[in-house]
């Protein structure tokens, strides 16, 4: 074939991948917010047949065969499709390695322990939950075997997450940096003592529209997507135009709900700001689920909890709750009261990271198998004395409070705490750029804000990794003492 005739090829395959991820997702999303609880093993039957047919066609001896040799003579190619066979050719090389019954069973497990961990968080009970968790540890430890590493075992794993990244860079980056927030949290969460959390009846018909007031005022497009909820919040990407964002309510506390749908549109508009014309490629993918959290965290904490945009928000939430008397420097106070706290998902943004080190020392020790999923719950509660000083009295306040590790994904919580550090450096750089910004969120107006991130970073797709990218935007490498710098700015200056 030729070069044009295999590309052509290369393409339509992408295209019938795409369609299959996309049903995948549908399935996914749906499990989630609307699947009754007894279809939970159709549902496995479901996923595991979408899986199956995906890596049959991502590694048909054709397809990947052309692959390869369009690899082979990549320097010869426009510079798009570079990247597209690039970065396919890193995910084929890994389909591969894994057996197509590993891949089938592996998507049934992870299918029925997220409908399992539901049901056992809401009773309390990690003996429920426990064999399946044993199962999910041992098919990851199977899968850092059979994809391989240079270093380290879990290095298989955070690789499918931030492509590029290795435990012996990413663990000392951020015990230095729980090393130095170690020493901040204690004088600051002591300027918040006397702050109350918040504490009232709001009727959750008008957060919903006051969540969706915000999302839309932030730029999300809702004729190309939905808000719905669900037990644990989370963004899911159905096609270019099917966006699906979820949060959950409390009743007594509208910053929860309204906090977790600001995060979750943040990783919608960088969906959003994709370049549709190369969907389904990497060239219309995010860059990694680091730099995606940090498009996330950057709206929620460095825009959403600002001076400026507790301003905004102030009269916003007046709209819908008009009995509430709160304004900007008070709602400020709310949102950004820091102390440690059990809940990751709740955590302030200081005291944040320290959950993600948690887990990610945890991950460790059960991939290594210094850890037994029988064993985890006391090092959990041991890891949040240490770090944190409190102790979980639970499992659904402890081990058992994320999806992650009962939906397999074992390697993804890294990629919060390097979000962090991303948006830290994308949000000095873009101070630099437009130094009326804070201006402009003040009165609700978003716009360049998200232009500036989606041509920074949403429009270039996967062009360069997530270490490439912040150097490329800043000039500088990746750290952690622009994020602490900013924690000292925002909440220890005199």
């Amino acid at each position: 074939m030729s070069t044009e005739q295999e590309l052509k090829l290369f393409y339509d395959t992408l295209s019938e991948l795409y369609r299959l991820e996309c049903i995948a997702a549908l399935l996914g999303w749906d499990q989630q917010v609307y699947m009754p609880a007894n279809a939970a093993k159709g549902r496995a039957g479901q996923a595991e047949y979408i899986a199956r047919l995906l890596h049959q066609k991502m590694t048909d001896p054709k397809f990947a065969q052309t692959v390869d040799h369009l690899y082979e003579q990549i320097d010869t190619l426009s510079d798009a499709d570079r990247v597209n066979v690039r970065e396919i050719k890193r995910m084929l090389d890994i389909q591969r390695k894994l057996p197509e019954d590993f891949v089938s069973e592996m998507t049934r497990v992870e299918t029925m322990a997220y409908s399992e961990w539901v049901k056992a968080r809401r009773a309390n009970d990690f003996d429920a939950i426990k064999p399946l968790l044993k199962k999910l540890v041992e098919l990851c430890r199977k899968k850092c075997d059979l994809i391989g590493y240079k270093e380290h075992p879990y290095d298989a794993l955070l690789d499918l997450y931030d492509p590029g990244s290795t435990l012996s860079f990413v663990k000392p980056l951020l015990l230095n940096l729980a090393g130095q927030l170690r020493d901040i949290i204690p004088p600051i969460s002591k300027n918040f003592e006397a702050q109350k959390p918040l504490c009232g009846r709001y009727d959750i018909s008008v957060q919903d529209k006051l969540c969706r007031r915000v999302a839309q005022d932030m730029g999300f497009d809702f004729q190309s997507g939905r808000f719905d909820t669900t037990p644990h919040p989370f963004m899911t990407t159905i096609g270019p135009s099917d966006l699906r964002i979820t949060t959950r309510y409390d009743e007594s506390d509208f910053i929860f709900s309204l906090y977790s749908t600001i995060h979750e549109t943040g990783h919608a508009l960088y969906e959003q700001g994709l370049p549709t014309e190369w969907a389904g490629t990497p060239m219309g993918s995010a860059v990694s689920l680091s730099i995606h959290e940090s498009q996330s965290r950057m709206w929620e904490n460095l825009i959403g909890r600002s001076k400026a945009f507790c301003i905004y928000l102030s009269k916003v939430v007046k709209e819908f709750f008009p009995d509430e008397s709160m304004d900007a420097d008070k709602l400020w106070n709310v949102v950004n009261r820091v102390g440690p706290s059990l809940i990751r998902t709740e955590a302030d943004e200081v005291t944040y990271s320290q959950h993600i080190v948690i887990r990610m020392l945890l991950e460790e020790q059960l991939i290594t198998g210094e850890l037994t999923v029988s064993d985890l719950p006391g090092a959990w509660n041991d890891m949040y004395e240490n770090y944190l000083g409190i102790r979980p009295t639970d499992y659904k306040d402890g081990v058992m409070q994320d999806v992650h590790w009962y939906s397999g994904s074992i390697g993804y919580f890294p990629t919060y705490a390097l979000g962090n550090l991303y948006n830290a450096m994308m949000m000095e750089a873009a101070k630099t750029d437009m130094p009326d910004m804070a201006d402009k969120i003040e009165r609700g107006e978003f716009g360049d804000m998200l232009d500036w991130l989606r041509g920074k970073v949403h429009k270039r797709g996967m062009q360069l990794r997530g270490r490439e990218l912040i150097r490329d935007i800043t000039g500088r490498d990746l750290s952690a003492q622009p994020f602490v710098d900013y924690l000292k700015r925002k909440f220890l200056a005199e």
